[in-house]
């Protein structure tokens, strides 16, 4: 869970900085613009009715293309707006298929909010992404009461990956496409955290995240052919995306059931 200790801060909460490769940035302190693509709409209506499930996907629109160097210090990231793969609205899409039968709502959030909303100022040594992520969830609760919420956003992953993208190893080595994504849910009148897990294709066994998690959540191996020539060149390749979208399908309908499953009432 340290892995996580600003993921909220510099990937989940942060929508994308355009396509200009920069060294790669250290978690803690990264603090980039906020901006939203062009044309797509920061927040849509609130959804009426009853709410048993608030769904809260988080970054979707966010994917990085990372050329790593012999040194940390020699990786080049660049971050660019994936919107038109729509993952967010997939993400939603999963929650209600592994909740059939519950009224699923998705809570809807401003650029403002997604960047300020019910956070408070954290010692940068002592910074906790638990935090902020359920004050963000208290602070869009009263948008639409639930009786549960589920936040979905980006993870670290055991290696130098982090959230939605592409990599590609020095000296030839290989090129990775990744969706590595966190699952938080929490009480809706409580706002206490019920469950929480990183979402995989397998079972978190330690075989399991040898042979199918190398690099510590969802990913494969492609062809360097595959590795875009300009960061924004990934928006419009349909290998990447398709790759991306059944990653981030296979992961939630793995992990969600587990997370939405009640305790069974004692007699």
């Amino acid at each position: 869970m340290n892995l996580l200790a600003a993921a909220l801060v510099s990937y989940a909460l942060l929508s994308p900085t355009g396509g200009q490769v920069q060294p790669a940035p250290k978690p803690e302190v990264v603090k980039p613009a906020i901006k939203k693509p062009a044309g797509v709409k920061p927040s849509g209506p609130v959804e009426s009715g009853p709410c048993q499930i608030g769904v809260i996907p988080v970054g979707g629109d966010l994917f990085v293309v990372e050329q790593f160097g012999p040194f940390t210090f020699m990786d080049k990231r660049a971050r660019v707006s994936i919107a038109a793969w729509a993952l967010d609205d997939l993400v939603v899409s999963r929650v209600r298929a592994a909740a059939a039968g519950s009224s699923v709502k998705r809570i809807p959030y401003t650029v403002e909010e997604l960047k300020s909303g019910g956070r408070e100022k954290q010692h940068p040594f002592f910074y906790s992404a638990a935090t902020d992520i359920g004050n963000f969830v208290r602070f869009l609760a009263p948008k639409l009461r639930c009786e549960r919420y589920i936040v979905v956003h980006r993870n670290h992953g055991t290696h130098r990956e982090s959230g939605i993208g592409i990599s590609q190893y020095p000296y030839g080595g290989p090129v990775h496409l990744f969706a590595m994504m966190y699952i938080r849910v929490y009480d809706g009148t409580t706002f206490a955290l019920i469950k929480e897990a990183p979402a995989l294709m397998t079972e978190d066994t330690y075989v399991e995240r040898l042979l199918h998690n190398p690099l510590g959540g969802p990913s494969s191996e492609l062809d360097h052919a595959m590795f875009p020539e300009k960061p924004a060149d990934a928006v419009n390749n349909p290998v990447l995306r398709d790759g991306v979208r059944t990653m981030l399908t296979k992961s939630l309908d793995k992990t969600l059931p587990a997370l939405l499953q009640r305790p069974s009432p004692s007699r």
